[in-house]
């Protein structure tokens, strides 16, 4: 058992080191954004009901933030091609990053919360340039492990988050709170300005800039109709991108309403949520250092099935947790975090090696677009039934799950034929 533990631990390792350019470098600095969001994510939410929203509220500004991402991920792919890959991640990552959790600092009410999730919305225009920026330049068979890396070096500042359970419990939520946004401004800045002396354009990015040129915005988004519909006459690209808007409404779920399903619902301290994220953290790092080099080139249904199947489990048992019960509440995490492990990256791989290159900032800009509005509804959905019971938003994320789980099957027959 040794010897297989230390063979999987060199060959993840080994694609590690076979990463170049831009790929490594996006990856290298992924913690200065990783640590301060996993330092203040468990307690956004709550942070939120402290300063006077209602449950409803939150669910109401995720949802409004979800509409103006469907809008800035359409408009991503045209703006991705007419600055650049990295020109547009260093605009947008200031615009959506930096300045939104200055606004969340110094939050009095609903209406800053609105405000910030509109600039953070933002986001959906980086998520295009930054995946081309960091896989473009990269061979089509390294991109599932790519978005493995991204995960892990996420998960890696997952183990920070209890920290912020140390601050909540010294100086209280709200000052805690106010003091992880004001480190998260600081790091993500920095990260944003050192990612962009130290990336290149990518070749594919240098020719669409040069394109982009002798092309009026209305010309580019005439392209959008005859793209969406070669992007999704293929079934299999239509099963791929399903899979990505329902494995996005379950994040999303999580990270606004985890925290209110374990503390307001569960009765789960304050000062405990941090170690939610360290857990999960833990088990995903294991997974991808130990399994994931080893799985990471086949097929995605089974990894898809078994992912998806622990993720349901783990779920339903948060549902069933008794009141105040850490124990099962942890250990119903660790179940879920197991499948998320095995969900994410062939998902968000699967969806990228079936996009044409030569389109991709365009298609994967309508593609998010469909996703974010698809998921919208749910952010209101979870947030109404926060109203009635703090756990139910868990029976969204449950019903994206059973869905998604019964889409791998019919996605893989297609395949096969």
């Amino acid at each position: 058992m040794k010897s297989v533990l230390v063979k999987r631990l060199g060959l993840t390792f080994s694609v590690l080191s076979s990463f170049r350019g831009n790929t490594r470098t996006c990856i290298l600095v992924e913690p200065l954004w990783g640590i301060p969001f996993n330092l203040f994510a468990p307690y956004a939410s709550l942070y939120m009901l402290a300063l006077g929203c209602t449950k409803a509220q939150v669910g109401t500004i995720t949802a409004i933030g979800l509409i103006f991402q469907m809008f800035f991920a359409l408009m991503g792919g045209y703006i991705t091609d007419r600055l650049g890959r990295k020109r547009t991640s260093l605009i947008f990552d200031l615009l959506s990053w930096s300045i939104p959790t200055l606004i969340w600092m110094v939050a009095q009410n609903y209406y800053y919360f609105l405000v910030a999730a509109i600039l953070n919305a933002m986001v959906r225009i980086v998520q295009n340039s930054w995946n081309c920026l960091m896989i473009e330049d990269a061979p089509p068979e390294q991109r599932v492990h790519i978005y493995t890396w991204v995960e892990v070096a996420n998960i890696l500042a997952g183990f920070f988050a209890p920290l912020s359970g140390y601050l909540v419990e010294r100086f209280t939520l709200v000052p805690a709170v106010r003091g992880l946004y004001a480190f998260a401004a600081l790091s993500m800045t920095f990260m944003f300005f050192f990612r962009n002396k130290y990336t290149e354009e990518t070749t594919i990015g240098r020719k669409k800039i040069q394109e982009a040129r002798l092309h009026t915005p209305l010309t580019a988004f005439r392209e959008y109709p005859l793209l969406m519909k070669d992007l999704f006459k293929n079934p299999l690209t239509r099963a791929a991108f399903l899979l990505v808007m329902l494995n996005n409404v379950q994040i999303v779920l999580r990270n606004t309403f985890l925290g209110i399903v374990l503390n307001k619902g569960i009765g789960i301290p304050q000062e405990t949520l941090g170690v939610f994220p360290a857990i999960g953290s833990a088990v995903v790092m294991f997974i991808y250092i130990f399994i994931m080099p080893a799985v990471g080139s086949r097929p995605p249904a089974k990894p898809l099935l078994f992912g998806l199947s622990f993720f349901l489990t783990g779920t339903v048992l948060i549902l069933l947790t008794p009141t105040g019960n850490l124990t099962w509440a942890l250990g119903a995490h660790f179940i879920a975090s197991i499948g998320s492990a095995f969900v994410t990256p062939f998902v968000n791989g699967n969806i990228a090696n079936r996009v044409m290159d030569e389109h991709r900032a365009k298609q994967m800009a309508i593609v998010y677009a469909v996703v974010y509005g698809g998921s919208a509804p749910f952010g209101w959905l979870a947030g109404s039934a926060a109203m009635i019971d703090a756990r139910y938003p868990l029976l969204i994320s449950l019903l994206a799950g059973v869905t998604s789980i019964l889409l791998v099957p019919s996605a893989t027959r297609r395949e096969s034929r």
